[in-house]
């Protein structure tokens, strides 16, 4: 605004000059001593309106008094953000310390690396013919090597349903690539170790909690510490801080068990003998042709795709080979190996 009545008042003053030029000598002389009033009247008041614009001292003071402000309100923010950092730093420290001091029970280095996640309370439910359901609210963090443990409670109507985590997973619903590491309580208590490429199974792996971990309980309404530490494709399996076993996911599917053949009747056994005997047979060739189908589609698929995924999400999740599996996971938690320690 103040820039404006300047600029109009050096108009005005121009304006004045040429009505000037249009009158006579004696006219000219009294106006022009009315011009030059005027004149140095538009020039005090245009020299006052640009001193009102612009005082340098004032404007110095100004300035300096919001820079001041300013800095000292982004001293407060970042004194604040600081402190709620180091609460974050501490708590998290807190919380990492009794994990820390369970890796050497699995031969991990706790200060090779970093707690990911601790999961609160978490319970899935699923029914149905291989239905399953899974869950994480961390599902975001990608893990490479790493260690998963979680205390499990299930309660299954079978006990080849099962409980557990699906691991270095590529969350392509369609078509996983994953790996899934499932406790049951079937065989006195298992733990089933899976790779998936492309949606296919490829192979099964059947580690006995019975006979290696005295504290494993099979039974419904009971609770099982189930972990696994990743490394590359070989995979160690724990329940209940015991080993059970190591799988090596690279390797290529095992060749499946085949049953011995039915028992075949003397040539003079009654013909009733020998008419059960052919449809036993013929069943069983029947399933032993499928059984070899299978591993035979299963390494077709391990030789296009392989099975080396090195890096993934991880979740918790229920199985229900049919009937009603419900699974309860406590304490669970993320740590990341540093993957200098796992020596790559």
């Amino acid at each position: 605004m103040k820039k404006k009545r300047i600029s109009i008042l050096i108009v005005g003053l121009s304006l004045a000059m040429i009505f000037l030029s249009g009158c006579s000598s004696n006219e000219a002389e009294e106006q022009e001593a009315t011009a030059q009033a005027l004149s140095e009247s538009i020039y005090q008041t245009a020299t006052a309106a640009a001193e009102e614009a612009f005082d340098p001292a004032e404007f110095q003071a100004t300035a300096e008094a919001e820079a001041t402000a300013v800095s000292e309100a982004a001293a407060a923010t970042l004194a604040a953000q600081s402190a709620e950092q180091q609460q974050e730093v501490d708590a998290t420290a807190q919380a990492a310390a009794p994990i820390k001091a369970e890796l050497p029970k699995y031969n991990v280095d706790p200060e090779a690396g970093e707690l990911a996640w601790m999961h609160p309370p978490l319970e899935l439910n699923t029914e149905g013919y291989m239905e399953y359901d899974y869950g994480n609210q961390y599902i975001g963090t990608l893990a490479e090597d790493f260690v998963v443990s979680s205390d499990i409670t299930w309660n299954t109507q079978y006990g080849t349903s099962a409980c557990g985590f699906v691991v270095r997973s590529d969350g392509n619903e369609e078509a996983f690539n994953q790996y899934l590491i499932l406790a049951t309580r079937g065989g006195n208590g298992r733990v089933i170790f899976n790779t998936m490429a492309d949606g296919e199974v490829l192979d099964g792996y059947d580690l006995y909690a019975y006979g290696l971990d005295p504290n494993f309980d099979w039974q419904n309404d009971t609770t099982n510490r189930l972990t696994v530490v990743g490394r590359g494709t070989e995979f160690t399996i724990f329940t209940n801080d015991t080993e059970i076993g190591v799988i090596n996911a690279g390797e290529p599917p095992p060749a499946p068990y085949i049953p011995p053949a039915p028992a075949k009747p003397a040539d003079d056994a009654p013909q009733a003998e020998k008419d059960a005997y052919a449809a036993a047979k013929q069943e069983y060739d029947r399933a032993v042709a499928e059984i070899w189908k299978n591993y035979n589609d299963r390494q077709e698929v391990y030789e296009d795709h392989g099975t080396e995924f090195l890096e993934g999400f991880i979740a918790m999740v229920a199985l229900a080979e049919s009937g009603y599996t419900d699974c309860k996971f406590d304490n669970t938690w993320l740590w990341l190996i540093d993957t200098q320690e796992s020596g790559e």
